[in-house]
């Protein structure tokens, strides 16, 4: 009789495969604290997610030298996040090699900013494999937890927005106001009260900038 052991994958070569995603990214090196600061505030803002350290883009191992990274890991989430971004690491050795599996949260203090520049402080959300700025909606949703439900009867602007979403496939901010002409900011507000009820969903065009489209099922 034939017998055949077979040896558990690997988990960081499982993820390897699964390439990068919302809930996970490839960094070959950490060279600058607040670049990796930026992909700390996005996972923080959304999901939460993972960070392999000594991975290439394309998922072949590379390995790093654990003490180097882990120093940048710490400014980054200590120094250049706010509030402070609370990681937990597991250290590998795949292949010969060391990689680090940083694992972060999603926050419930959010927005978590990073610091760009010294004093340019931006939050930022993760949207498929890539690190976004949070746009003005993002910024007015978390600011919405302890606001009214959703409405029996929709006040003049909510029903001047939701008719100009009806007439287009999808609207930025300024299309928006630019249609309704109801001021900018108040279009903010509206747009984040629409995100939050479901009756509409924040997409990205192909220009990379949020843009807004009413649920199918609305």
């Amino acid at each position: 009789m034939l017998r055949i052991n077979l040896r558990p994958v690997n988990p960081i070569i499982h993820k390897t495969l699964l390439g990068e995603s919302q809930t996970l990214e490839f960094k070959f090196e950490l060279n600058s604290a607040r670049r990796i600061a930026a992909t700390l505030s996005a996972f923080s803002n959304t999901d939460g997610g993972t960070l392999l350290i000594g991975v290439k883009d394309n998922g072949h191992i590379a390995g790093v030298r654990a003490e180097e990274e882990l120093y940048v890991l710490e400014a980054a989430a200590e120094l250049y996040c706010k509030p402070k971004v609370e990681t937990e690491i597991r250290r590998w050795e795949v292949e010969g090699k060391v990689v680090l599996e940083v694992v972060i949260k999603a926050s419930e203090a959010r927005p978590v900013k990073a610091e760009s520049t010294e004093g340019d402080w931006k939050a930022w959300v993760r949207y498929g494999a890539s690190n976004r700025l949070a746009s003005p909606v993002h910024l007015e949703l978390w600011k919405m937890q302890f606001t009214r439900e959703k409405p029996s009867v929709y006040s003049t602007k909510e029903q001047k927005l939701l008719e100009a979403l009806r007439q287009k496939s999808w609207l930025s901010l300024n299309q928006a106001a630019k249609l309704t002409r109801i001021p900018r900011q108040a279009i903010v507000r509206t747009m984040a009260s629409f995100v939050r009820w479901e009756l509409a969903e924040m997409l990205v065009d192909e220009g990379g900038s949020f843009v807004f489209s009413l649920r199918e099922d609305d």
